[in-house]
């Protein structure tokens, strides 16, 4: 849901009655409405005008492998009250026992990049095409980590498994252009990943590309036919997201790509108005030029 300004600076959510109304707005009222947004923003600083943006989470991907997590250093660590004896025996011990833990030596391989260790394990006659109980394959953990050189030998051995998904729907695309591995995701698209498998959420390696605002990921995906129309559980679009995110070069992108610019979200609202609500008049402009050009060609 899009938040908005209060008169004390301060973001509220707007409800769907208030989509409704705005949805109603005519062009002019819509430049209106982001020349004083916009001033307004100006008035209170950088600070404030981010919250004009509709509240989304960043999510990395789901990577529930134990040894990927982001551990919080002991120095890091917020401080809190002394620890007993027995706890602080109990950390050194939990300490130690980690520092013992087997290490993956496929994992290893992949996030040190040695293909020859990889290729030597298959042809050894492991099979790294069984996903473990996250529904990780270590096809995935190459184009997380961005390791061109084994995501090309596990693709020889598996071809198969190119767009095969994690538990949370996840496929190596997916998670290569989340990752911002602009060349890991070309290669996985001239090998025939599909470009539209979406996750949970029905957010597609394009969508995340302009949540991201990677533009060579968005120009490379609409090169390979992308749907720049596809709606997220929300409704809402790629270009939704590169409005509000004021990306000129995205909205470009998709636009020629054939992202319609009347399109409406779950709450009926388009990317016109995400515009006109954040004070973004660049791209207002730019968004009511080509819904002129749509409806009078």
């Amino acid at each position: 849901m899009a938040t908005e300004i209060s008169a004390r600076g301060r973001p509220r959510a707007i409800g769907q009655e208030e989509y409704n109304l705005y949805s109603s707005l005519s062009e002019d009222e819509l430049v209106q409405m982001a020349i004083e947004q916009s001033l307004a923003d100006k008035t209170r600083g950088p600070a404030a005008t981010e919250t004009t943006v509709p509240t989304r989470v960043n999510r990395e991907p789901a990577h529930f492998y134990p040894w990927t997590r982001s551990a919080v250093s002991p120095e890091s660590a917020p401080t809190s009250a002394p620890k007993g004896l027995f706890q602080e025996v109990m950390q050194k011990y939990n300490r130690s026992k980690s520092q013992l833990a087997p290490v993956d030596p496929v994992l290893k391989a992949i996030k040190e990049g040695d293909e020859e260790a990889l290729t030597a394990m298959i042809k050894a006659g492991k099979n790294l095409s069984e996903p473990n109980k996250e529904g990780w394959l270590p096809l995935h953990e190459a184009a997380y980590y961005g390791q061109l050189n084994c995501l090309k030998a596990l693709h020889r051995a598996y071809p198969a498994v190119i767009d095969q998904r994690t538990l949370q729907e996840e496929t190596a695309l997916y998670l290569a252009t989340c990752r911002g591995h602009v060349d890991c995701l070309q290669f996985l698209l001239q090998a025939g990943a599909e470009p539209d498998i979406s996750n949970k959420s029905r957010e597609t390696p394009l969508y995340k590309a302009c949540e991201r605002k990677n533009v060579e990921a968005v120009r490379i995906l609409v090169q390979y036919k992308a749907d720049t129309n596809h709606r997220c559980n929300r409704g809402w679009t790629a270009l939704h997201e590169s409005v509000a995110r004021n990306d000129l070069e995205v909205m470009e992108i998709l636009v020629s790509g054939g992202a319609k610019v009347e399109a409406k979200n779950a709450y009926g609202i388009t990317p016109l108005f995400v515009a006109a609500q954040s004070g973004q008049l660049e791209a207002l402009r730019f968004l009511a030029k080509h819904h002129i050009y749509t409806f009078t060609s």
